[in-house]
C-alpha cells in the first residue's frame, strides 16, 4: 500500500477549514543523551521488505461520534499523569515540528491536569533527541514529537538505526502533504515555468536552503531527477532556518513545509513556485502543484506522532492518544491546522498507530532510491 492509499485508509472527510520560544537545550542532555546511546544495545539492521503488521480490517471512525471533554474526565488522583510532562522535540525551535508540538502542549495540560512542557533537543537531524527519549525511563513523563520524514530518512541513509521499532507509539496526531517551493522577489522568477527554464539553462545557477541531512533535501532531490533540473542546494540547518536564509539573502529560495513560509508568502517577502502534492492547498489556491507544470511525482508527506520509550504502560499509550483524538475534534484547533498548513485535521489512534507507520515505512522504498543518488 502507498502512502497516500494509507492516509487515505485512515483519514475520515474533514473540513477544509504561541509560538513561544524556549532556550536550546542544554549541552548535558545532549551529552546524557550520547551515553545512554552508547550502553544501548545496537539495533539489528533495518531492511525494507520486512514483514509489515496490518491493521484490522474494520474502519475505525477516528474523530467522530465521541463524547466531548470536560474537566469531570481528567485523571482521579493517582493516576497518569501525577506530575508535568516533557514533550523532546528533537530540532530548534522555529521549524514546523516544533510549531505543531507547542499548539498541542498547553491543550494536553488542560485535558491531563497537569503542566506539559516542550524542550528542543536539536542534533543529527532529528536522531539526538529522539536518543534521548528512547533511552529514557518508561514511566510516561518524557514523550517525543517527531515526524515520519526525518526518522525513516535518517535510517534510509545509514545515519541511524533508531526507527519507530524502537518507542511505543501513542498514537498520530497530525500529517503535511504541502511542501512549498519559494523564492525571494529579488530573484525575478514569478513561476515554477519561469524557473524551471531558468534553471535548465544554468544548471545550479540558483541556490536553495535546505537541510542536507533532512528531509527536505530528499524531497528536493526527488523534485530535482523527476523535473530533470539541477539547483544548488546549501545546507542552512533545520526547517527554522531557511525563511532567515532566504529573507538574508543567503539563499535565493527555500523548499519545505507551508507552515515554514505562509506569513512571508502572505506579506509578499516569498513568492510560491509549486506545491509538492496532488492537489492545490487550499491556503495557497492560485499555486500549483508539481504535475500542473510538468513534474510527475516527486513528494511524499510525512506523519506526526507521539511516542515513549519502549516498555511504558499501555494505558498511558492510550490516554495520550484519547487525549490528542479530543484536541483534533475542537472546531477552533482544525481552523488552527488549516491556518497553518491549508490542511484539515488528521489523527490515528493508539490501536492503528503502529500499523500506519508501519505501512508508511513499506511504502518508503522508492524514495530510498533517490536517497542514495
Amino acid at each position: 500500500m502507498t502512502d497516500t492509499q494509507t492516509l487515505e485508509k485512515f483519514n475520515e472527510p474533514t473540513m477544509r477549514n504561541m509560538r513561544r520560544r524556549l532556550p536550546v537545550a542544554f549541552l548535558y542532555i545532549v551529552m546524557a543523551s550520547a551515553l545512554f546511546a552508547a550502553c544501548r544495545p545496537a539495533a539489528p539492521a533495518r531492511t525494507l521488505d520486512r514483514p509489515v503488521r496490518t491493521a484490522p480490517a474494520t474502519r475505525v471512525t477516528l474523530i467522530a461520534g465521541t463524547e466531548p471533554y470536560t474537566p469531570a474526565t481528567r485523571p482521579a488522583h493517582g493516576e497518569w499523569p501525577t506530575r508535568p510532562v516533557t514533550i523532546i522535540v528533537p530540532f530548534l525551535p522555529g521549524g514546523d515540528t516544533n510549531m505543531y508540538a507547542r499548539m498541542f502542549a498547553p491543550l494536553l495540560a488542560d485535558i491531563l491536569g497537569q503542566p506539559v512542557y516542550v524542550v528542543n533537543v536539536d542534533g543529527d537531524s532529528g536522531t539526538i533527541g529522539a536518543g534521548w527519549v528512547s533511552a529514557a525511563a518508561p514511566d510516561g513523563y518524557t514523550m517525543l514529537f517527531y515526524h515520519t520524514g526525518n526518522l525513516f530518512a535518517n535510517v534510509l541513509t545509514g545515519a541511524t538505526e533508531l526507527s519507530h521499532d524502537d518507542f511505543e507509539i501513542a498514537c498520530i496526531a497530525m500529517r503535511c502533504y504541502a511542501n512549498v517551493l519559494i523564492v525571494h522577489p529579488d530573484v525575478g522568477i514569478n513561476s515554477a515555468g519561469e524557473f524551471l527554464e531558468r534553471i535548465r539553462a544554468n544548471p545550479g545557477s540558483l541556490s536553495v536552503a535546505t537541510t542536507i541531512t533532512g528531509f527536505s533535501f530528499k524531497l528536493l532531490r526527488m523534485a530535482e531527477i523527476a523535473g530533470g533540473f539541477s539547483i544548488n542546494a546549501v545546507h542552512v540547518g533545520g526547517g527554522s532556518m531557511m525563511a532567515p536564509s532566504v529573507l538574508g539573502g543567503h539563499t535565493e529560495m527555500g523548499y519545505n513545509n507551508v507552515a515554514l513560509f505562509l506569513p512571508y508568502i502572505a506579506s509578499g517577502e516569498m513568492i510560491p513556485l509549486w506545491i509538492a502534492a496532488t492537489e492545490r492547498n487550499a491556503k495557497l489556491p492560485e499555486v500549483p502543484t508539481m504535475a500542473e507544470v510538468g513534474i510527475p511525482g516527486g513528494y511524499t508527506g510525512r506523519s506526526y506522532f507521539f511516542a515513549f520509550p519502549v516498555g511504558t504502560d499501555e494505558s498511558i499509550l492510550r490516554r495520550l492518544s484519547d487525549a490528542v483524538r479530543r484536541i483534533t475534534e475542537e472546531p477552533f484547533f482544525r481552523q488552527q491546522i488549516f491556518e497553518k498548513v491549508g490542511m484539515p485535521a488528521f489523527f490515528v489512534p493508539f490501536d492503528y498507530a503502529r500499523a500506519y507507520l508501519d505501512e508508511m515505512w513499506a511504502g518508503m522504498e522508492t524514495l530510498a532510491t533517490y536517497m542514495r543518488q
